[in-house]
């Protein structure tokens, strides 16, 4: 049995592998042009490295000072930066230490370059000359924390219930140890708002202020309290507060025989100056006369007319005639007449 093939059949097989060697030659130019930019690419690689190499090979030394110099350098590469250092110029022992305060310049520096090395090729930058400056023993950081703690403890031990410091100073480091530091604080109580502690070591001194909170319980009006009245626990109410730059003392329990001198507001603390001891004698007060005349005493009453103390003349009025006299106060309520 013989099979026959449908012409149109071998012409479909003919374009299929037609189809198939196209797409075999475009990857084939793919690939070669992939290879072909990856050359490429590598080459530029190279050329731009050994550029880069060739640079550095020929890159000029560069001096310039360093940005701190101490008196405690022993090498050329303690007092400059240098890069680029093709002859070995940093490991150059130096002949001497530097003191503080010491300026040393440019040519100097470069003159003993050359008396040790010779001439070379160089290009200086940044700055021509530079101040030794001294050795750090005790940082900004320190000095702070000591006077901070200076002034904590003096307050702590003034009967405060908290203390606040906030200190804006700024500090140097100073070459003098911590240890050698004497604080100076001027006390008084209450605080001010704004105290300064004071390191002192022989003739120098720094200052160092800080803001100060103080908080202690305190005696507050609960509302707006009139002058010549006398002092009532209702009236008054115990809070913190904070009473640092107070001029005068607070209380925390109220004192006896004393009264306002000076009207006060609601919320405002109870100060000793704000008091003044209760009169013996205060105005429109009935008081108890005494009259002595040629050793013969009689008693009458009258109403003063201001307050008066133990040993005061106070002007006074008879309750029945309404008649006025005047009469040193003797006691609590009690006056005197003597002829």
């Amino acid at each position: 049995m013989k099979f026959v093939i449908n012409p149109l059949f071998k012409f479909s097989m003919a374009r299929e592998e037609q189809k198939t060697m196209l797409s075999r030659n475009r990857l084939c130019e793919q690939h070669q042009q992939t290879l072909s930019a990856v050359a490429t690419h590598w080459k530029k690689y190279i050329i731009i490295l050994t550029l880069l190499l060739t640079q550095q090979s020929n890159a000029q030394t560069t001096i310039r000072f360093q940005p701190n110099i101490t008196p405690n350098v022993h090498y050329l590469g303690d007092v400059l930066l240098i890069t680029h250092d093709k002859n070995n110029l940093a490991k150059l022992p130096l002949d001497s230490t530097p003191i503080t305060g010491q300026q040393i310049t440019k040519k100097q520096i470069m003159s003993w370059i050359k008396n040790k090395k010779g001439h070379f090729s160089y290009q200086w930058r940044g700055k021509k000359n530079a101040v030794v400056k001294q050795r750090i023993k005790t940082s900004g950081i320190d000095l702070l924390s000591k006077a901070q703690t200076e002034l904590k403890n003096q307050l702590q031990a003034q009967d405060y219930s908290r203390i606040e410091l906030i200190s804006k100073t700024k500090l140097k480091g100073s070459a003098v140890p911590l240890s050698a530091f004497k604080a100076k604080i001027s006390g008084q109580y209450p605080s001010a708002k704004r105290v300064c502690v004071r390191l002192n070591y022989n003739k120098r001194s720094i200052p160092i202020w800080f803001t100060v909170k103080a908080y202690k319980k305190v005696l507050v009006a609960k509302h707006k309290i009139k002058h010549h009245t006398a002092l009532h626990a209702d009236d008054f109410i115990i809070k913190e507060r904070n009473i640092a730059g107070l001029k005068a003392l607070p209380y925390s329990q109220l004192p006896s025989a004393m009264w306002l001198q000076k009207t006060i507001n609601a919320d405002q603390i109870l100060t000793a100056k704000q008091l003044i001891a209760t009169p013996a004698v205060t105005k429109g007060q009935k008081i108890q006369i005494k009259v002595v005349n040629r050793g013969i005493s009689l008693t009458t009453e009258a109403i003063a007319q201001h307050d008066g103390y133990i040993g005061q003349t106070v002007r006074m009025k008879n309750v029945q005639t309404n008649k006025f006299f005047r009469a040193v106060v003797t006691s609590s309520n009690q006056a005197e007449i003597s002829s």
